[in-house]
């Protein structure tokens, strides 16, 4: 999606952020008003700049449906996620809450990664890995070669004096077949290196990261959690702050939240001898 400018003064109207964000989910105005039970006349006044005091009803109901914060709206910042959530929108349990905050990890690092073009496409494979999407149609193209070969078998039998062709037809058949994982594991691993060397030329080529919504997205989770101490988080945890925070920027299911977490907790241990990685996190690994 493309990055607005927020140093245009239309954009930081009421007016622009409701439609934008109106328009990004492709709803009519009638559906945006039916969603927060209002009136139709409420949304077009609202959009065409008509309406310049917004009632606080309606402000929360605006910020609740689109899961922004009311600041935003109101056109005071800048970045969209509300600095704080109540647990049951995390759809996580309160102790899994508890533990999703580290100081021992660079979030510049998680930034970069959940900023990458790529990375949805990754989640994408690695659900389709997980799910054995993939798996089956390799499964059955492999059971295509077994019934292609069937009839090699029996010329074989037939046409003894033609024993070495069919022999190397068949052997060159079967060594298409792959494994049913084998691709699917291929792929995660190009696209999961790919995004690391792109990561560290950005990091190299000093080039920004977009709006720093994490640091504030993870204050807000941070100041509506008890105390929890530091030396008891784990990596786990920090999977699981990681799937939570994208989590409150694109709907995703359970079994998709559980996926991120697990790549999250691969990458984060991957061994210090993955030179690229190490680089990402800003150590001399010699």
């Amino acid at each position: 999606m493309m990055k607005k400018n927020y140093d245009d003064e239309q954009e930081n109207t009421t007016a622009c952020r409701v439609r934008n964000l109106r328009l990004d989910r492709e709803w009519s105005q009638k559906e945006l008003a039916d969603r927060i039970f209002v009136a139709h006349s409420q949304i077009s006044r609202l959009e065409s700049g008509e309406t310049t005091n917004i009632g606080s009803s309606l402000l929360v109901a605006l910020a609740k449906e689109f899961h922004v914060s009311t600041d935003y709206l109101l056109g005071l910042t800048p970045i969209s996620i509300p600095k704080s959530y109540d647990i049951s929108q995390l759809g996580l349990s309160e102790e899994a809450v508890k533990r999703l905050i580290t100081k021992k990890i660079d979030v510049s690092v998680l930034n970069r990664l959940l900023e990458h073009k790529d990375f949805p496409k990754l989640c994408a494979l690695m659900k389709n890995y997980f799910d054995n999407t993939i798996a089956n149609g390799i499964m059955a193209r492999n059971q295509i070669i077994d019934l292609a070969t069937e009839p090699l078998a029996e010329l074989l039998s037939a046409e003894p004096s033609k024993r070495a062709e069919i022999m190397k037809d068949m052997s060159f058949l079967n060594s298409t077949k792959i494994q049913s994982n084998e691709a699917d594991i291929e792929k995660i691993k190009n696209i999961l290196m790919k995004i690391i060397r792109e990561i560290k030329e950005n990091v190299t080529a000093q080039q920004p990261t977009g709006a720093i919504a994490t640091a504030n997205a993870v204050k807000g989770i941070r100041a509506a959690l008890p105390d929890e101490p530091q030396s008891e988080l784990t990596i786990d945890d920090v999977s699981v702050a990681v799937a939570a925070y994208v989590g409150m920027m694109l709907p995703m299911d359970e079994s998709t939240s559980e996926l991120l977490q697990q790549l999250a907790k691969q990458i984060l241990e991957l061994p210090t001898e993955k030179k690229e990685l190490a680089y990402l996190c800003g150590r001399n690994e010699g």
